[in-house]
C-alpha cells in the first residue's frame, strides 16, 4: 500500500483577518477604521441635515406666514402650535432612526472584524 497524498494547505501568507489588521494597527487596520468612521460621520451629518430641515422651516414659514400667528386654536395662536407641536415626535423620530442606523453599522463592523 502506499502512502496517503500529503494535501498541501495554501498558505495564508500575507492574508490577515480584519481583525488582525486593527489588532496590528496596520494602514489596512486604519482603512477599516477610517471607513467606519466615515460612515458614523455621513449619519450624523444626515440626522443634522433632518434636524435643520425639519425644525428650521418651521419658523421660516411663520415668520413668511405671518396671517398664522394671528389664527388663534384653543386660545393659542396657530403660529405656536406650528412650531410646538411637530417637535417631539420628530425630535423622536429622527433620534429613533438615527439609532437604528447607528447599531446597524456597529453590526456591520463587528461582523466584518469576526470574519
Amino acid at each position: 500500500m502506499s502512502p496517503a497524498p500529503v494535501r498541501r494547505l495554501r498558505s495564508r501568507r500575507g492574508l490577515r483577518s480584519p481583525r488582525e489588521e486593527l489588532a496590528e494597527a496596520t494602514a489596512h487596520g486604519h482603512v477599516y477604521l477610517r471607513g467606519l468612521r466615515h460612515q458614523q460621520l455621513m449619519l450624523s451629518l444626515m440626522a443634522l441635515v433632518a434636524f435643520g430641515a425639519i425644525f428650521g422651516v418651521l419658523p421660516a414659514a411663520l415668520y413668511l406666514l405671518p396671517s398664522f400667528d394671528r389664527a388663534p386654536l384653543l386660545g393659542v395662536p396657530l403660529g405656536v402650535w406650528i412650531v410646538v407641536v411637530p417637535m417631539l415626535p420628530g425630535f423622536v423620530a429622527i433620534g429613533w432612526i438615527y439609532a437604528r442606523r447607528a447599531d446597524a453599522l456597529d453590526q456591520a463592523f463587528r461582523e466584518l472584524v469576526e470574519r
